[in-house]
């Protein structure tokens, strides 16, 4: 009896499962979800191709990717994970107050959360500030002399700018953090305009808390806070500007935040509007020069503002950086930009221009 028991739990076991693929086959129009994940899905042919040392783990990766109602669970395991315990099933975010969502600690992060803090464990040494500020001195002579200007763009993360929405479990330790002490020391060791618009930002965030220049639910800034760090360089450049509660601002749409597609709240969450500044094409006269930008993705939100102020411009992701553009720039200004948790890199490309 106890065998015959084991056999049709099994049974049951594989015809549930068995009828649960022909189930969302059958209704695969209706029950079908794309994917918000930031990976690529184990497919079929991944599978087939497999070393044998690998066929078990893409075998269980593909039946994991590919298994009936995932999105279904994925999404209700996220939900009730950020309803009841307040957590997220990203490594990479974390959640806070009133909706938003902050960049964490990750596996490729340059700890986001220990600069918010202020921790002075991860300030950089007098000797790497020196080092950095004369390879920064070194790289802006070298363009000089090939007729271009350097800017150097530090672009705030929101968790400083929106302190109030960040979770209780993370004080700040010391107000002056890591990048505040790298915008300093470069701006009074180099003649190269450094450009850190934190205070501008978080006091246009106070003044205004409903006026946002994040999203809530994105890493990013949206095109009114874009423009306001934008102003910083324009201002640097002597070019005219205008405060920042006089711009203009427009919803055009609604978007879905990375981090809550990351961690699968995109259905918890609500599609937050996007914005645009509308005539400002039409506020300044156009600049004559041409500017190519180097960056990371948050210098892409301000584009379509170089796009109108300057006569050409392009954008170029930081990770391609080639020190060999010192010695044809190919523009008269050229903009680096870094976000907070790209300092890490911004330090590993001065280092081409280092004295030996």
């Amino acid at each position: 009896m106890k065998k015959l028991a084991q056999r049709l739990l099994l049974l049951l076991f594989c015809g549930v499962l068995g009828l649960s693929f022909v189930i969302f086959n059958v209704f695969s129009k209706q029950l079908s979800m794309d994917s918000h994940e930031n990976r690529l899905m184990t497919g079929l042919p991944q599978v087939l191709q497999s070393p044998l040392r690998e066929l078990s783990r893409n075998l269980d990766n593909f039946f994991v990717d590919n298994s009936p109602f995932r999105y279904q669970f994925v999404l209700l395991n996220a939900g009730i994970d950020y309803k009841l315990f307040g957590t997220s099933q990203s490594d990479q975010v974390l959640p806070g107050k009133d909706g938003w969502l902050f960049y964490k600690d990750g596996p490729t992060a340059a700890q986001p959360v220990a600069n918010y803090q202020g921790l002075p464990c991860i300030n950089d040494s007098e000797e790497t500030l020196a080092r950095a500020s004369a390879a920064l001195q070194n790289l802006s002579n070298d363009l000089t002399e090939h007729g271009c200007t350097l800017v150097l763009d530090f672009t705030p993360g929101k968790d400083r700018i929106y302190r109030e929405y960040m979770p209780d479990g993370y004080p700040i330790v010391e107000e002056e953090n890591r990048t505040d002490r790298m915008a300093a020391y470069l701006q009074s060791h180099t003649t190269v305009p450094v450009v850190w618009r934190y205070e501008t930002l978080r006091s246009q965030a106070r003044l205004d808390p409903d006026r946002l220049l994040y999203y809530k639910t994105d890493t990013h800034w949206n095109a009114l806070g874009a423009l306001i760090g934008l102003d910083g360089i324009l201002e640097a450049l002597g070019l005219p500007t205008l405060p920042p509660e006089q711009y203009p601002v427009e919803a055009t749409g609604t978007t879905t935040g990375d981090m809550a597609n990351v961690a699968a709240l995109y259905a918890v969450l609500p599609p937050e509007p996007s914005y645009t500044v509308p005539g400002y094409d039409a506020m300044f006269e156009k600049d004559d020069r041409v500017v190519r930008v180097i960056g990371d993705s948050f210098s892409e939100y301000y584009m379509p503002y170089l796009e109108a102020r300057f006569a050409a411009c392009w954008n170029e992701h930081i990770d391609n950086f080639d020190p060999a553009l010192v010695n044809d720039p190919g523009c008269d200004i050229l903009i680096l930009e870094f976000n907070e948790r790209s300092l890490d890199t911004m330090l590993r490309i001065l280092e081409n221009f280092a004295a030996g």
